[in-house]
């Protein structure tokens, strides 16, 4: 009887058991800065600081060499990559915690949207720090979580390297691979069941 008990048992551990969704992350993923008006390097250096990787204008240029740097001052409604660690956080996904210091009159929405040109979301925020939306303490640290991705060999293993890519209005499939130099169906291929036309997300 109780060599069944220790099988059934010992059944109900491979049949019950769980497993986190991501195990571990990659040293480098990249982030799709949209540039807004009076935004400047500075700025986006400061508000996409990490510990493992120190964006300094070396390090952005590297990943931007399409574009042409005139000191601290950037083409506005223009896209940046920023690279950034991209971690297992919680088991659960892929991301990346980056800590913002509020100034007066801060809003999840203004540090979201303005500030992180919408690589996060107010309710991201909301469900990772317990501020005010609306009234965040000057000085307070924000958690600012970003999502990421490492990729997936079951699509294919000739890329290694990928960008967190928020839809704006006017995007298209057809415009980011282009933007991109990709072809349409290799980025679908990574994107199921996205539509590249719905302006945000």
């Amino acid at each position: 009887k109780n060599g069944l008990l220790l099988f059934f048992m010992f059944l109900d551990c491979i049949f019950f058991k769980v497993e986190s969704k991501c195990v571990i992350g990659c040293d480098i993923a990249l982030a799709s800065y949209y540039v807004m008006p009076l935004v400047q390097l500075s700025n986006i250096t400061t508000f996409m600081q990490s510990k493992l990787v120190t964006n300094s204008f070396e390090v952005i240029v590297r990943y931007n060499r399409d574009i042409v740097f005139s000191n601290d001052n950037l083409f506005s409604y223009f896209r940046v990559n920023i690279p950034f660690p991209c971690e297992c956080i919680g088991g659960e996904f892929l991301g990346h915690v980056f800590e913002y210091t509020a100034n007066e009159g801060d809003t999840y929405d203004l540090i979201a949207n303005t500030y992180y040109a919408s690589l996060t979301t107010v309710e991201v925020l909301k469900k990772y720090n317990s501020y005010d939306p609306n009234h965040i303490p000057a000085k307070a640290k924000v958690n600012v979580t970003v999502n990421c991705s490492c990729g997936n060999s079951q699509v294919s293993k000739d890329y290694g390297l990928f960008i967190t890519y928020p839809l704006r209005p006017r995007d298209t499939l057809e415009k980011i691979a282009r933007h991109s130099k990709l072809d349409e169906g290799v980025i679908q291929s990574y994107n199921l069941g996205v539509n590249f036309s719905k302006g945000s997300g």
